[in-house]
């Protein structure tokens, strides 16, 4: 045990006496933190300069002006201003094609030279089918483009009652048949933003990501320079290759252990002072909710255990880190598989293909990360044996016994790879080490 001791603290020290080690502690919360704030705060900040746009209407009813007046109820930040600044409402005949292409290419030129943001073509029909409208802009801001949807939508749809015979006052008609604004409240009676639910789930995924790939490819560097150097012959003379397996995998994990522990201490300084620190809402209830902390540093230890494993048997079966990246790509996907389809994920977080594929070991730690994240602040109880606690408590399980398993298995190949040099070994002679 004393040898093992010895590896541990040999590798534990390689890494925290590091300058880098330090900086990182620091800096990545402040990142993680920039990651899930500056997002919202962009979000809802408001432009301090009104955006120019014109009209062209073929439809000699008015629309563009219509849709003009109605753009005055957009106020910049200190509302003595409009919005949105009308440049010019060109209302051409539809027999006057001519006119109408050479203003419509006047106007594009001026929107590609930024001197226009947004173009509205207003077509002949436009109050018949929503095909004959459309915007040129270079710009994609969806606020922008959500008002000037549901301003034209009442403008049309008043021009539409106009033309027909609804005996009733458009105004009446209107007011009878206006659009639903469904703001969404969870079961607590509480509003997260979906926003900050789905950049939180991202951030702590990648915060995942990054550690275990960091410190797990440390582990195969550090066994496949000691293998290559001979290091590896000497060093196996006085301890076990277990021994050095696992003072390797714990020593490294030990310093990912110490940065997890320095950033609860932060985060619990920081909870205790989040009444005077003006924290947001939203932003406090998924950083500081314990059930998301508990899982977070459960899933970040655990992985972190089970692919250092897997890389440390790469690492014993290659002979250079250019052999070792051909095995680091699939790794590296199956830890991203999160980020590709959080979307669908986060949208249905209790769907069979989200919890089959936060069961697989391989996933479980930033899938269920995930789920986890997006469901645990709308919990109402925090129970063990109920929905996602149940499910992530299963899901602990399963990895704890998958880094048993892999650790029996690399430690099969480990002790007798780290001795081979030359051609690769074959999957056959893999078999063979383990059965030995």
């Amino acid at each position: 045990m004393s040898k093992f001791w010895v590896i541990f603290k040999r590798e534990y020290a390689q890494v925290v006496k590091k300058k880098s080690f330090v900086v990182g502690i620091f800096l990545t919360p402040a990142l993680m933190a920039g990651f899930l704030i500056l997002p919202t705060m962009f979000v809802n900040t408001k432009s301090s300069e009104a955006e120019p746009l014109a009209v062209i209407d073929r439809t000699g009813m008015g629309i563009g002006q219509r849709f003009a007046e109605s753009l005055q109820q957009y106020r910049l930040e200190d509302t003595s201003r409009a919005y949105y600044d009308v440049k010019g409402i060109f209302e051409i005949d539809v027999a006057d094609s001519a006119r109408f292409i050479a203003v419509e290419d006047s106007l594009r030129a001026l929107i590609a030279n930024e001197e226009l943001k947004y173009t509205l073509v207003v077509g002949p029909d436009a109050y018949l089918c929503d095909s004959c409208m459309y915007m040129i802009t270079n710009s994609d801001k969806f606020r922008t483009m959500k008002r000037f949807e549901d301003r034209l939508s009442n403008i049309l749809s008043s021009v539409r009652l106009e033309v027909s015979d609804v005996n009733l006052g458009v105004d009446s008609v209107l007011s009878l048949t206006r659009q639903v604004e469904l703001p969404t409240r969870d079961a607590k009676g509480e509003s997260l933003p979906f926003v900050v639910k789905y950049l939180g789930s991202l951030l702590f995924v990648m915060l995942m990501f990054g550690m275990i790939m960091a410190y797990g490819q440390m582990v195969m560097r550090s066994v496949i320079e000691e293998k290559s150097s001979r290091i590896m012959e000497v060093m196996i003379s006085s301890v076990t290759p277990f021994q050095l397996l696992l003072g390797k995998i714990l020593g490294l994990g030990a310093a990912t252990f110490t940065q997890a522990a320095v950033w609860i201490i932060i985060g619990s300084g920081i909870y205790s002072m989040k009444a005077t620190l003006n924290i947001d809402p939203s932003v406090d209830r998924l950083v500081f909710n314990p059930a998301i902390a508990v899982f977070f540093v459960l899933f970040l230890v655990t992985g972190y255990l089970l692919y250092s494993a897997l890389f440390a048997f790469i690492g014993s079966i290659v002979n250079s880190e250019k052999e070792a990246q051909n095995f680091v790509f699939p790794i590296t996907m199956s830890m991203v598989l999160p980020v590709m389809i959080a979307m669908y994920v986060v949208q249905e977080p209790n769907s069979p293909v989200s919890i089959a594929l936060s069961m697989f070991p391989f996933f479980t730690p930033t899938m269920m990360t995930m789920r986890v994240v997006f469901m645990a602040p709308t919990l109402q109880s925090y129970s063990l044996f109920s929905g996602i606690l149940a499910q992530a408590t299963i899901g602990f399980v399963i990895v704890t016994l998958s880094v048993i398993g892999m650790i029996w298995l690399t430690s099969k190949v480990f002790r007798i790879g780290i001795l081979m040099y030359g051609k690769r070994p074959t999957l056959p002679e893999i078999m063979r080490w383990v059965k030995y």
